[in-house]
């Protein structure tokens, strides 16, 4: 292994996941914030005909379509109860701890909570449809402190709503308001003041929640707003690059998180076109430039895991919501196969998870030479709307939400 790769896997180690347990799933798209889960037990390579064992299920959320945290033996969400976001806090037997609500969240198109908790250092952060940041107590749920993105930033609210997970760093917390002088900022983790603002990016928010990654020893946020690609220095805020997106994202969505490997992001988003975009990334940081783009893995909400030189996702419109595996390197697509259709995908233990939008969760091979579905079942009826909160993995156990509800399955190998 390079010295740099071993010096990014350490110092993301370090920064995003500093006071959550080994193998838990504290923040959207897990550990690393790349749809992956950490090691942990042994996984089941097929399921039971009638899916894995539930543990336990919990019908009495608010309406909602963020996914859950798990960290330090709890388990968290968010839900609309009339006009009110919940925060809600579970034990890892189902029983509801506490709930408190946040304030307004969305009641129109789409209705429901977006935000999925961020758990860090005993604090839970978010940041509601209407560009109310949060940061609560993760044993109590006291409230700590909030910022009203809108006045304090200029935040610009989007068709269906802001929509972002906020990134937790050891020393404070990103959040994209999208404002005209203040596209993205960084908050004091302990008070909520304002730490720094980056100032050259005059885009709203995309639906999209950032990742933190190293390169060339210097700490990068790399985001999608509502038209462009853009790089900040962690530390300072300073804009590194701001790559304008063409085609420009059909209605300003850009709501699959960037994966970056090696100097190599691969972004894309949904609704037909040429989508998908590969980056490669200056030794030092500082600019991304074109390598391809392709017009089969238009990804809409449900993100995409990179493994081992590999994309995997499920396409929206251009392949007709079927499962693609496509070479980093040159953007060709290796293999495809129906899979659950278009949804979301992470990955545990050699297996990748996918949750379709009519409710079947699939157990799929991450194999360009062998790419298919091993096994799959049918979520209970009942909920309204599509299934898009992303599937968690944590300590062995799959939790999926739709609506109102969470199941928990034990996913362990005997």
């Amino acid at each position: 292994m390079r010295i740099e790769k071993w010096m990014s896997v350490v110092a993301l180690a370090t920064v995003c996941c500093a006071g959550a347990q080994a193998g838990d799933w504290p923040q959207f798209r897990g550990p690393e914030r790349d749809g992956k889960a950490a090691a942990g037990p042994a996984l089941l390579k097929a399921w039971p005909e009638a899916g894995p064992r539930q543990l336990w299920s919990y019908a009495q959320l608010g309406t909602g379509y963020a996914s859950v945290a798990i960290a330090d033996g709890r388990v968290y969400t968010t839900g609309l109860e009339g006009g009110d976001g919940m925060l809600y806090a579970f034990d890892l037997a189902g029983k509801l701890l506490w709930k408190v609500a946040y304030g307004p969240d969305w009641s129109k198109s789409y209705k429901g909570s977006r935000t999925t908790p961020t758990v860090h250092k005993g604090k839970l952060y978010l940041m509601s449809a209407f560009g109310k940041a949060a940061c609560f107590d993760a044993a109590t749920g006291k409230a700590i402190w909030s910022v009203d993105t809108m006045a304090e930033f200029g935040a610009r609210n989007l068709t269906w709503g802001m929509t972002e997970s906020p990134l937790a760093l050891d020393d404070k917390v990103i959040f994209t308001p999208g404002g005209p002088d203040a596209g993205v900022v960084a908050l004091d983790p302990a008070s909520g003041k304002t730490i720094w603002v980056c100032p050259d990016v005059n885009d709203q928010s995309g639906y999209c929640s950032p990742i933190l990654i190293n390169r060339g020893g210097r700490d990068i946020i790399a985001q999608l707003t509502g038209s462009a690609f853009i790089g900040i220095e962690a530390g300072s805020g300073k804009l590194l690059w701001n790559q304008t997106r063409s085609k420009q994202p059909a209605h300003k969505i850009q709501a699959v998180s960037p994966v970056y490997a090696d100097g190599k992001f691969y972004v894309t988003t949904g609704y037909g076109g040429e989508r998908g975009e590969m980056y490669s990334l200056s030794a030092d940081g500082t600019q991304v430039t074109s390598q391809w783009r392709d017009a089969e893995l238009d990804s809409q909400v449900g993100g995409v895991v990179l493994l081992d030189g590999y994309i995997y996702g499920a396409s929206d419109r251009n392949n007709k919501g079927s499962w693609l595996c496509l070479n980093l390197a040159t953007g060709e697509v290796a293999a495809k196969t129906p899979a659950v259709g278009k949804g979301s995908v992470i990955y545990a233990d050699g297996m990748l998870y996918g949750l379709g939008e009519k409710g079947e969760a699939g157990l799929v091979v991450p194999d360009p030479k062998d790419f298919r579905l091993v096994s799959s079942f049918t979520l209970p009826a009942g909920g309204d709307g599509p299934f898009r909160a992303h599937p968690a993995i944590a300590d062995g156990r799959l939790y999926i939400r739709h609506d109102t509800r969470l199941f928990v399955y034990d996913i362990r190998k005997p």
